[in-house]
């Protein structure tokens, strides 16, 4: 046999239980999903799939493990597999400095034939260290195995392995393990991330996870992705990392994998949205605080303090750079200072390591919105700051003065073009979400263009700060209906206002745009004199100097519906299909008129 299997403690097989082994190890191959950066398409793992299970008499996966389990050699088939899918691994070019996910069956502590040892010695056959090897649990077995994940937890991190939740959201437990046990990764269950751009519940739950997540130091992995549209959503929400067929399906041939996966690099520029980035300016303000290893000893922690007395905590790095926490002085101070601290931690009889002492500190991808970032730093429980990462590896800390930093000078970026009264984007952030609209062939777009019924007269006779009153109201009317969706807002200025809605059903946009229209309408006759209100409108002269009665102030929309991969307008004949729709939708009943990217009526 492959392991020597035979060897290890447990139960003894029958020759019919041996053989199918022997089978199983001869037979196995793995085929290999990509995981990748949302913001660059970098690998940072592969997950590993068993693979012609039919072939030696079993429907499925999980049929193998059932009958390993009840058989009583899950842990030497398991070990058997993990060292098939290892081989296969580091034998690929495109897997070097990666991870590998590996599913783990939570019942492998309850088997008659587990030998930690045999695991460590799996690693130790191939050169791989054990920072690269990410443990997947799920609830697939709730009842059998659930009262062993805290066990099987701790026996992973022990050995520095990282661990994931896989399918998150399937299991009632789930909350709670994140919340105790802050896992290196979690994967969201497809079931959530499939029409997540469509479906407004699903964005708020999965920004829900991903925010607490974050607060954990866990990273997020946006699980079963096939649409380009999904997948803006995933990066929308904040996700880190993205598996799916989106970005590539399984595939058995080392060939095949890629370093860097071309569906996400391409679908930015084609949504032209990846200039918005935040990385300047992040990359201005963050810290290269000096590192340590997690495999330091204590006496190289001790020295690295004292060699460095200006830094009071260091991030500690996994060996293929990624984060594991921040290493306090606050926390280590009575050993560092006591007579015999430095004696009782040194001491091994004593059983403490560095790990003990790493803190989980939120991490953020160096693409992340600002606005993001802040909200993670705002409800984390220490407030030391933020580890940044680059296809996740570490790259610099930041604290919560450059956050702030960083804050005001994009605050103060955006305020050059924010219209004064209404504090919307004005002009130019409004022809730039346009040309990048424009570009974006693989999502729908609805552009709307609000203009008020009769304001002169209005503004005429109660006066500019009434006709200011009304203009507020109105920015904060769209600003109340639009909440929670993909939507821009934008003020090109007077009575004229602009919203673009990306990747949402015609019908809520309608829906939306009449709620704007119907709260203004009867909010601004509060603006009236309850004579003019009760009279139904005023009387004064129009802009041929006759006098004649207009009506209560209202407000009118010209809708453009561009449907994905709909031939584009230029944005010369987008204004005029905009003139052409206001034009309509003064002359309309329902104030609301739209075209299609043709011109056509919807």
């Amino acid at each position: 046999m492959l392991l020597g299997l035979s060897a290890v403690s447990g139960s003894v097989l029958t020759d019919a239980e041996q053989h199918l082994l022997d089978a199983i190890t001869a037979s196995a191959s793995y085929a290999f999903q990509p995981v990748v950066n949302i913001h660059t398409g970098r690998a940072v793992g592969f997950e590993a799939f068993l693979t012609n299970v039919e072939a030696i008499g079993f429907d499925s996966v999980d049929a193998l493990c059932d009958h390993a389990w009840n058989a009583g050699f899950l842990h030497r088939l398991d070990l058997s597999l993990r060292d098939r899918a290892i081989a296969q691994f580091v034998n690929a070019p495109a897997c070097a400095n990666t991870k590998i996910f590996f599913n783990i069956d939570r019942r492998l502590l309850d088997s008659s034939d587990h030998d930690a040892e045999q695991a460590i010695r799996v690693l130790d056959r191939h050169g791989l260290g054990a920072e690269r090897v990410v443990f997947e649990f799920s609830q697939k077995r709730e009842g059998t195995s659930s009262r062993h994940l805290v066990a099987a937890l701790d026996a992973c991190r022990d050995n520095n392995h990282c661990l994931a939740i896989d399918s998150f959201g399937r299991g009632d437990s789930e909350l709670r393990t994140l919340y105790d046990h802050a896992p290196d990764f979690i994967k969201i269950d497809p079931f959530f991330v499939s029409g997540l751009a469509d479906d407004s519940k699903k964005r708020q739950f999965m920004s829900a996870i991903v925010d607490l997540a974050h607060v954990l130091g866990t990273v997020v992995v946006a699980k079963g992705v096939e649409r380009e549209r999904d997948f803006l959503a995933c990066r929308d929400i904040g996700c880190d990392l993205l598996q799916g067929y989106f970005v590539a399906h399984p595939t058995a041939d080392p060939g095949e994998l890629r370093e860097v996966y071309d569906a996400i690099p391409n679908a930015l520029a084609r949504e032209r949205r990846k200039n918005e980035t935040d990385e300047p300016l992040i990359s201005e303000h963050i810290e290269a605080l000096r590192t340590m290893p997690i495999g330091a000893d204590l006496t190289t922690v001790f020295e690295t303090f004292r060699a460095n007395k200006s830094q009071h905590l260091f991030p500690i790095l996994h060996e293929d750079g990624s984060p594991a926490g921040l290493l306090r002085e606050l926390d280590m101070k009575e050993f560092i200072y006591l007579q015999y601290g430095r004696d009782l931690l040194q001491n091994k009889a004593y059983g403490r390591s560095l790990k003990d002492f790493v803190i989980r500190c939120p991490i953020a991808d160096i693409n992340t919105e600002i606005e993001r970032v802040l909200e993670m730093y705002s409800v984390s429980e220490r407030g030391d700051g933020i580890l940044i990462t680059k296809d996740s590896r570490y790259v610099g800390f930041l604290t919560a003065e450059a956050l702030l930093r960083i804050i005001n000078d994009k605050n103060l970026r955006v305020a050059k073009d924010q219209n004064p009264l209404s504090n919307l984007p004005g002009n130019n952030s409004i022809s730039d979400y346009v040309a990048h609209s424009l570009a974006d062939i693989a999502n729908g777009y609805d552009f709307v263009y609000f203009d008020f019924n009769d304001f002169k007269p209005f503004n005429d006779v109660y006066g500019f700060r009434q006709g200011d009153r009304a203009i507020t109201l109105f920015a904060d009317v769209m600003k109340r209906r639009s909440f929670g969706l993909p939507a821009f807002l934008g003020h090109v200025g007077g009575d004229d206002f602009f919203v673009g809605f990306r990747g949402i059903p015609r019908d809520l946009v309608e829906e939306t745009v009449r709620s704007m229209l119907d709260e203004f309408e009867r909010d601004a006759s509060l603006l009236y004199s309850p004579e003019d209100r009760a009279a139904g409108g005023i009387e004064t002269r129009d802009r041929h100097g006759q006098v004649r009665k207009f009506p209560l102030l209202s407000c009118c929309a010209g809708q453009i519906a561009i449907s994905p991969g709909e031939n584009r307008p230029d944005a010369d004949t987008l204004m005029g299909l905009f003139a052409k729709a206001k034009s309509a939708a003064k002359k309309s009943e329902t104030r609301l008129y739209t075209l299609n990217a043709a011109g056509k009526p919807v």
